[in-house]
């Protein structure tokens, strides 16, 4: 029996580690001048700081292992992929510096990096294996915003092809492309912010479109590109891990609250009530949401509990509100990689 409850202990002190060690955010923090990239924990403690070079550094996406973190790196009009351990001991360049580089989104098995190639021709959706073989060039239009589907299987993005944003998916070889919004939607877009969202099951994506002057509306559709339908006013949506839920921007002038709702639109509730607050981002265990606000001139990240309880913030972020950092939650360590 004490053998048992030894090992009972050890598990359960092991969970209590990868379960604490899971509890942090990566974010882009004003140090040393400039945009650096820093992990933090949920209540606000422990910051690592884990770039230093000058420039800026944006858009953490940490790998679905929970142990990297690739981000854009810029210098001038340049940009590259990085990728950094989480604790910043290892930092290395993912893409050349003859191309411009932005937007990474690491695959689901944790092997491939999609990324928004951008010059001249405007920007193309690109991939590249995380020892930076195997690059590729997937698409030819005006595209960006790519996002991986939850098997690995597609990608889905905005493409510009006639000067007017619509909603892609292709195959994750850049094959089978084909648009999945409706023809009269205008899609919107701001990096960052207003990227698709695929449910967790895969099977549809939330979407933002104009619907007027200074409306914005979120759409559902299944990834077939059957089943519209609208969801409600708002953006940058965001859907819990089990998919029931939807956290989303509500704005108005000089004012934009978080909202919740179920996965249909019914039972919207919000969860802020001052300030502006943006891009809320579910913990991966759906207790809590990580989000960025400005109150009383102060741009921060903040962590508050999925029924909009218990606020807190964590760290200041660098930026502005036209250019957003982001707050990213790290997953699980050793998670077992999705098959692509």
């Amino acid at each position: 029996m004490r053998a048992r409850s030894a090992i009972g202990l050890l598990i359960g002190l092991l969970c209590s580690f990868a379960s604490a060690a899971s509890d942090r955010l990566a974010v882009v923090v004003p140090a040393r001048g400039a945009q650096q990239l820093a992990v933090v924990g949920a209540d606000g403690a422990g910051r690592v700081l884990l770039t230093s070079d000058p420039g800026r550094n944006q858009a953490p996406a940490w790998s679905p292992d929970g142990r990297s973190i690739a981000y854009a790196h810029s210098r001038g009009a340049a940009s590259v992929i990085r990728i950094v351990s989480a604790d910043g001991k290892r930092d290395r360049t993912l893409t050349p510096s003859s191309e411009s580089a932005t937007l990474p989104a690491w695959s689901p098995d944790g092997k491939r990096i999609a990324y928004v190639q951008t010059g001249e021709h405007g920007g193309r959706i690109a991939i590249v294996e995380v020892d930076g073989g195997n690059r590729r060039v997937l698409t030819a239009g005006d595209d960006t915003a790519p996002v991986w589907s939850p098997d690995g299987r597609h990608l889905a993005f905005v493409a510009r092809r006639d000067g007017t944003p619509r909603l892609h998916v292709m195959r994750a070889d850049g094959s089978g492309e084909r648009r999945v919004s409706l023809a009269e939607e205008i899609v919107l877009l701001r990096p960052g912010v207003l990227h698709p969202a695929w449910s967790p099951d895969g099977r549809r994506i939330a979407y933002v479109v104009r619907v007027a002057r200074a409306e914005q509306q979120i759409s559902i559709v299944d990834v077939d590109g059957g089943g519209h339908r609208r969801f409600g006013t708002g953006y940058a949506p965001a859907w819990s891990p089990d998919g029931t839920r939807l956290a989303f921007v509500v704005a108005r002038v000089g004012d934009a609250q978080l909202y919740v709702a179920d996965a249909d639109g019914a039972q919207p509730r919000a969860l802020t009530r001052g300030g502006i607050n943006l891009l809320p981002s579910w913990s991966p265990d759906g207790k809590r949401i990580a989000f960025v606000a400005s109150r009383a001139g102060d741009l921060a990240g903040w962590v508050m509990n999925a029924d909009g309880t218990g606020e807190r913030r964590v760290a200041e972020v660098a930026g502005d509100l036209s250019t957003l950092p982001v707050l990213a939650w790290r997953p699980p360590i050793g998670r077992s990689a999705r098959p692509p």
